[in-house]
């Protein structure tokens, strides 16, 4: 069914089937409410869009049925256009019924209080809000309903087809929870900053009459939600215990909750070092403007967000049944944190050098140098316990003399972190060498003074210097790794192993692997030979790297086997697997000999379909752009 004219049917019939539910709902509404059109002509455009698109989704929704036993595959997409229709439109649906709802509950709120005459934030009277919010809610609801009983079995769905619908059925309810999230930390900070700032720093309260579509509004939208959040992760929780349809494996929910507790902990260290800044600037004399009680309260929210998303990644580790698997959601939590420290913390030594010129330069401190100091030591304050606590953890467990440090030096979790700061010091110092260079050229050449150079060098001597001392240490700790690597490598038994490249003399393939497995691993034997005689010395702890076509010839070899999916003969066709360069099959075999030493469990490392990652990202941009509207709107 994934072909284009299938995708073609359900694109048209997902947008004629929108543009006649809308104006459906506009229509009605002015039928209730003539108030809520803006004039006659507005009822003449959603009849003449009832009238036309009604046929026009009719025809090419009868038509999908049809594209069902089209067997043209035209399209290289893997992802099932009914699928991506069924979630899209109730992604269409469920947005505007949560929008609707906080107005609906907005205005009953208000209807119960006796404000039935007071303007509501959208500007419109309770009676309008009720109407409006009411026909919309009946006709998506309808809508809603009708495509869960309209909605495919899944066990009558080939493989295919069935992997689409749960793959997207699990994007879903992410996204639907990390909306209810959203709107309820919005709202839970709109509500408690107005109420903190009246109680304590105004130190006025607002008459309930005035402050009614305030506090109502975001009353509504708090409790919707919480429930936008609460329904469909708790569903996700449920699939996830029961090892429903590979939940367990998903990488969504672990992207899902490593953003959360990246995102709530990066907020929680910068409003902590806003805190402290205001705590400090009050003690040198600085004005308090109220930002003390604001961060209060974002620090307490994200916080409770971060530890409870935390609690469920713990959770998540210890019930896994491979260690392994529980190591690498640790370690990545713990690298998550370290990063965030570190990078706060390399800003704040930057910057409390950068104080110390100035004070030397300027010999005074002014409220200037006063506000930057607060902010530089509560930066300070703030990352250095979450990354030395972070770190030490981490530093701990790769100077183990067991098999998990050895898995902990060689993972990609830990090379990203520390080229990555490798890369940033290297570029901290080629810009700031750059800029202190130009400045120096600027003043021998008379196009500049000394007073340009003071604006800029401070802060190119003091990240210079940062940025150098943290490459060593980086540097110093890859050497470090790789050291103990070999050690490990020399003291294990598995060295002895012999690794036989079993292909033909005269391959290419054949040659390039040997000498990148030497490279790699010098320390074990690396025979390239076909010769099947040098296979019958061979016990279990070696390893027979074989294309296809010979794995009958060592099939009774008890030497465990490295297959390489490729052949030299045209008469094989692989059906359904994407074919891969020479590099990615040597870089695979290297990965695959790399976890049998280390004595982790041989695995595939997981890609995401390229089908998928877009499917993502378009819902992000969507969510992104909605969502920011609706703020702004509020």
């Amino acid at each position: 069914m994934s072909n284009i004219r299938s995708w073609y049917l359900f694109l048209v019939s997902a947008i004629s089937l929108q543009s006649v539910i809308w104006a459906a709902i506009r229509l009605l509404r002015g039928v209730l409410h003539p108030d809520l059109l803006s004039d006659f002509n507005s009822i003449t455009v959603e009849i003449a869009v009832i009238i036309i698109g009604l046929p026009v989704f009719l025809w090419h929704w009868t038509r999908t049925r049809d594209s069902d036993r089209d067997l043209e595959l035209d399209t290289d997409f893997d992802v099932d256009p009914g699928a991506m229709y069924f979630y899209s439109m109730l992604l269409g649906f469920f947005y505007p019924i949560v929008f609707n709802s906080i107005i609906l509950l907005a205005a009953i709120f208000q209807l119960f209080l006796g404000f039935d005459s007071k303007l509501l934030q959208n500007n419109m009277t309770v009676s309008e809000a009720i109407i409006s919010s009411g026909v919309a809610l009946f006709i998506l609801s309808s809508m809603v309903f009708y495509f869960y009983k309209q909605r495919f079995n899944l066990k009558k769905l080939d493989i295919a087809s069935r992997t689409s619908f749960i793959n997207l059925r699990r994007i879903f309810l992410f996204v639907l929870s990390l909306s209810g999230l959203l709107v309820t930390v919005y709202s839970v900070l709109s509500l408690s900053n107005w109420i903190l700032l009246e109680l304590f720093y105004k130190n006025t309260v607002t008459g309930l009459g005035s402050a009614a579509s305030i506090i109502l509004d975001d009353a509504s939208r708090l409790l919707i939600g919480l429930v936008l959040w609460q329904l469909p992760w708790s569903r996700l929780q449920l699939f996830y215990e029961s090892a429903y349809d590979g939940e367990q494996e998903s990488p969504v929910r672990k992207i899902y909750l490593y953003s959360l507790i990246f995102v709530s902990s990066l907020v929680c260290v910068t409003t902590a070092a806003t805190l402290f800044s205001s705590i400090l600037g009050k003690w040198l004399g600085l004005q308090n403007d109220g930002e003390f009680y604001i961060v209060i309260n974002v620090l307490s929210v994200f916080g409770v967000i971060w530890l409870y998303h935390a609690m469920v990644l713990h959770n998540d580790a210890k019930s896994s049944v491979n260690r392994y698997v529980e190591a690498k959601i640790v370690r990545i939590y713990r690298y998550l944190l370290s990063v965030i420290g570190l990078a706060i913390l390399l800003v704040g030594l930057g910057g409390a050098i950068d104080v110390i010129i100035r004070l030397i330069w300027l010999e005074e401190l002014g409220n200037a140098l006063r506000s930057q100091i607060a902010y530089v030591l509560s930066a300070l304050f703030a990352s250095a316990p979450l990354w030395l606590l972070s770190w030490t953890k981490i530093q701990k467990e790769s100077r183990v003399n067991n098999e998990m440090a050895q898995v902990e030096r060689q993972s990609v979790v830990r090379k990203a972190y520390l080229y990555f700061f490798l890369y940033n010091s290297t570029m901290t110092v080629l810009i700031s060498g750059v800029i202190v260079l130009s400045e120096f050229l600027n003043i021998w050449m008379g196009d500049g003074s000394i007073d340009d150079l003071f604006d800029d060098f401070p802060y190119a001597i003091a990240y210079s210097f940062i940025a150098l001392i943290v490459w060593l240490y980086h540097r110093a700790v890859l050497n470090e790794d790789k050291k103990s690597n070999s050690s490990a490598y020399t003291d294990s038994n598995l060295i002895q192993m012999r690794v036989v490249v079993f292909m033909p003399e005269n391959s290419s393939f054949a040659v390039d692997l040997s000498s990148k497995l030497e490279f790699e691993f010098p320390t074990i034997e690396i025979e390239h030979t076909y010769d099947p005689k040098s296979l019958d010395n061979l016990t279990e702890v070696d390893v027979i790297i074989i294309n296809t076509i010979d794995s009958n010839i060592v099939s009774k070899s008890s030497a465990r086997k490295f297959v390489i999916m490729s052949s030299n003969s045209e008469q094989w066709y692989w059906i359904g697997m994407s074919h891969q360069s020479q590099s990615s099959q040597i870089r695979n075999c290297i990965h695959t000999l790399r976890q049998v030493l280390s004595g982790e469990e041989v695995k595939t490392p997981y890609k995401f379909n390229g089908c998928i990652v877009g499917v993502v990202v378009l819902i992000g941009i969507f969510l992104l752009f909605l969502f920011t509207m609706i703020f702004l709107v509020n």
